[in-house]
């Protein structure tokens, strides 16, 4: 749970393309509060910031919201050997890295969230290839 909203409540802010603050703003809530839902540590979100929070995105499919956010934190979290993950899922997806690059940016992040596998064995393969 805590993995989907976090990824959740990052994929509806980037599909949106709003700041931080302006998500804590929708949410009534501090931004620290807002980074803090995005980065996981909030762990214990009031029935009152869950029912916030479902109402934003009650327009949207959650799956694919959930999807953008975690391609978006794959991307920061493997930093410079986020490369090597893109060539890797040609060889353990076969998702060619040039069409994947030609999608719209939305789409990018939610092909690459989508994508159930270890991150640091995908770099490996991109790495080898």
């Amino acid at each position: 749970m805590e993995e989907d909203l976090k990824n959740l409540v990052l994929g509806f802010r980037k599909h949106t393309g709003k700041t931080q603050t302006e998500l804590a703003s929708e949410l009534e809530v501090p931004t620290d509060i807002e980074t803090a839902l995005e980065m996981g540590t909030y762990r214990q979100p009031t029935k009152r910031l869950k029912g916030k929070i479902d109402n934003l995105v009650s327009d949207c499919d959650e799956n694919e919201l959930i999807q953008i956010g975690r391609g978006y934190r794959i991307m920061d979290e493997l930093g410079p050997d986020f490369k090597y993950y893109i060539r890797g899922l040609e060889q353990a997806r076969g998702i060619d890295h040039e069409e994947l690059h030609s999608q719209p940016e939305e789409e990018f992040y939610r092909i690459i969230g989508s994508v159930n596998l270890d991150e640091f064995e995908v770099v490996n393969m991109g790495r080898q290839a």
